[in-house]
């Protein structure tokens, strides 16, 4: 079995690092995965020293409040390992962003969640992206983790795939995330 904490939206918080060291040292994952907005349009001096307070293997995408410069600066002067346009393997599970021409993957971790998925702001105002619902349609993926809709975190299984908000956003505390062969499983914390 392989394990994975899921997070998203830190936002630079120290109460949303906190969470995420409390996690890591509660449950012992293989590997903290983070679905974007390390920071607020920070630096990559800050997305440095936001990606160097996660303790163990680290994977991430930047969010929309990434600048995607600092974002990828950051992520090499750190222990962290960007995933955009990468595959990475762990324990035999594939870790994938996205990007044009994803081939298949275990997990594919993006920052919007699907359209229609986990996106609901409130009063009916949807924000999920259909590029990446065409993705999980087309990818099949045994886990898609998101986060960017604070309102919204939680765990469905949509065609097959557990797709995860892991949002710190709103008191969130992340998503646990378990594959053993073919199984998937998932729970916010």
């Amino acid at each position: 079995m392989v394990r994975f904490l899921a997070v998203a939206d830190i936002h630079s918080r120290p109460g949303a690092i906190q969470a995420i060291q409390d996690g890591a040292s509660r449950y012992h994952p293989d590997a903290v995965i983070v679905a974007g907005d390390l920071t607020n349009y920070g630096d990559a001096a800050e997305v440095t020293r936001v990606l160097e307070e996660i303790p163990g293997r680290v994977l991430a995408v930047p969010g929309n409040l990434d600048v995607r410069k600092a974002f990828e600066a950051g992520a090499r002067r750190s222990h962290a390992e960007s995933v955009v346009g990468k595959r990475i393997e762990i324990g035999g599970v594939i870790i994938a962003g996205l990007f044009d021409g994803l081939a298949a993957c275990d997990i594919l971790v993006v920052h919007e969640p699907p359209r229609g998925i986990l996106d609901d702001v409130g009063g009916g105002r949807h924000i999920g992206f259909a590029e990446h619902l065409d993705a999980l349609k087309r990818l099949r993926p045994k886990v898609l983790l998101c986060g960017h809709c604070h309102e919204s975190p939680g765990v469905v299984v949509h065609g097959g795939t557990t797709v995860v908000n892991c949002t710190l956003g709103s008191g969130g505390r992340g998503a646990l995330v378990e594959l053993d062969g073919n199984q998937a499983v998932a729970r916010l914390l």
